[in-house]
């Protein structure tokens, strides 16, 4: 009997999504966490959201087996250097991550697990009336342009 799928795990590539990295995790130390496992070519940490407790991480390892090598091994895992388990997963390709929704949605935005994670926290936090309009703002009313 075949499970309904929630998201497809991502293909195997060079570039990773790592969660549970320390809040003050900068790019520089990233690169040298995961140096210890392979070659990494860019280490991006991402902003850390308000009321988060981890850090995470796009890592872009030298090759597709350093990458496959580092989530066969390390996901789950304490890092050396770190003290706390780290998440790692194959990052979903830049051209499948959903466009827009955020402010201007940047280079793709956040992995779609992401997205679903912050939709949640922001109904959780009463703020789900994304869209419905807010009572601010009269931009189109009254003027006498010829718009």
């Amino acid at each position: 009997m075949a499970m309904p799928m929630q998201h497809a795990p991502a293909p195997p590539s060079e570039e990773l999504f790592v969660t549970g990295l320390p809040m003050d995790c900068t790019h520089i130390q990233a690169k040298q966490i995961f140096t210890q496992y392979g070659g990494v070519k860019q280490a991006n940490v991402l902003p850390v959201a308000a009321g988060k407790t981890a850090a995470a991480a796009f890592i872009i390892m030298e090759s597709v087996e350093d990458a496959k090598w580092v989530v066969d091994h390390v996901h789950g895992n304490v890092p050396q250097g770190l003290s706390n388990p780290v998440t790692v997963v194959f990052a979903t390709p830049r051209a499948q991550r959903p466009k827009g929704g955020m402010k201007g949605g940047g280079k793709g935005g956040p992995p779609p697990e992401m997205m679903a994670m912050m939709m949640q926290m922001m109904s959780a936090m009463g703020g789900g009336d994304w869209g419905k309009g807010g009572g601010g703002g009269d931009w189109g009313k009254g003027g006498k342009g010829k718009w």
